[in-house]
């Protein structure tokens, strides 16, 4: 996938990709980062405070996190 220069272009691609609208992507990722944040596993939710302490990322500080950590696993 080409580089976006922004957030909103990634969201609009997605959404574009899947057939919805780019804010139905972004509420899509905050219900996974919900769903992430409350998992009942005690391993799971070390993983989450370890990126996210014990806030709770906007979708673009969740993607910018994620891809940051798994460009350096590359």
């Amino acid at each position: 996938m080409k580089k976006r220069k922004n957030n909103k272009d990634l969201f609009d691609a997605i959404g574009k990709e899947n057939g919805v609208t780019a804010e139905e992507v972004r509420r899509e990722i905050e219900k996974a980062i919900m769903e992430a944040r409350n998992n009942p596993d005690p391993e799971k939710q070390a993983e989450f405070k370890k990126y996210f302490g014990d806030g709770i990322p906007t979708p673009e500080e969740f993607i910018h996190t994620l891809a940051k950590e798994l460009k350096k696993d590359q």
